[in-house]
């Protein structure tokens, strides 16, 4: 091979290289605007830390912000803070003063004793959901994601729930068996909506369904998988007093799948992550009480 021919051969495996490397990094978050910036300014957005407890070699893991690996929830509390909002986190049963230090709060796939640290979890009791209900009573933006009922606890998660006309129904859908099968965990039909605003597709993969009573209200529907009638429920919101509830079957958002691509499906998680950040953080309010909250 002449040294000019063996150049150019170099050339084109650099340049191989560089494109195959390239499709492996991070998607960039979009630039907020200033006005985006002024939306989380002031605003405190907590995860709960308890009723999902989960520990792996020590340590706790698995949605939560201080995961950085697949599970957790890292890149999705990096979109908080590019909207200009604080973080912060609560390993224990909120209190009334707990959550007057917060904006948002969040609540993710609650332990069940299969998955739960020592095999004990810590349920959501009567006395928390109440706390919880008059905080957003008076207010409060509440997040609720939940999981499949292979990994989520159900029957305490829906004291709080249904308090604000939503039920986590802790069934199984969006089975995704193999990476061929992933248009089984896809959304695109969607409500003329904020959090929908601009997105093709999401990606859900094995989730609950709901089912919703006043005062809450449906928000994405679709039809019954492998030729069943009818349609499910898939996410819901409820105006409940000054306050406002999100709930979906689904942690969604966690490092996994909030970047998910594929060459055939315009998934756009990270899209509608931005905008349920914007939505909600446009309804939050400043804490009712401005002290040092729980960092994360």
């Amino acid at each position: 091979m002449s040294a000019i021919l063996k150049s150019w051969a170099a050339i084109i495996v650099v340049l191989v290289v560089s494109a195959g490397a390239f499709a492996q990094l991070p998607v960039p978050a979009s630039q907020p605007s200033p006005a985006d910036l002024e939306i989380g300014q002031g605003k405190v957005v907590a995860l709960d830390y308890f009723f999902n407890h989960q520990v792996k070699n020590g340590t706790q893991f698995h949605y939560i912000w201080d995961d950085t690996k697949l599970s957790g929830y890292s890149k999705f509390g990096q979109v908080w803070q590019q909207y200009g909002a604080s973080l912060a986190s609560l390993p224990r049963a909120p209190t009334r003063l707990d959550l007057d230090r917060f904006s948002i709060y969040i609540i993710v796939n609650p332990s069940t004793v299969r998955n739960a640290a020592d095999f004990q979890p810590n349920y959501i009791r009567p006395e928390d959901a109440n706390a919880i209900a008059g905080w957003v009573n008076d207010g409060g933006v509440l997040a609720l994601f939940a999981n499949d009922r292979n990994n989520c606890e159900f029957d305490h998660f829906n004291l709080l729930a249904q308090c604000f006309g939503i039920k986590f129904n802790g069934d199984l859908r969006n089975t995704v068996p193999t990476h061929k099968d992933m248009a089984r965990g896809t959304f695109s039909e969607f409500p003329d909506h904020p959090l929908f605003k601009d997105v093709q597709m999401i990606y859900l993969k094995e989730i609950c369904t709901l089912t919703v009573n006043d005062p809450a209200q449906v928000l994405l529907t679709a039809p019954k998988q492998d030729g069943a009638e009818g349609t499910d429920v898939i996410m819901a919101t409820s105006h409940y007093g000054k306050g406002f509830v999100f709930a979906v079957g689904d942690p969604w958002f966690y490092n996994e799948y909030i970047d998910v691509k594929t060459p055939t499906l315009p998934i756009e998680n990270r899209k509608a992550c931005e905008n349920l950040v914007r939505w909600l953080l446009s309804m939050a309010s400043s804490p009712l009480t401005v002290t040092s909250p729980p960092t994360k």
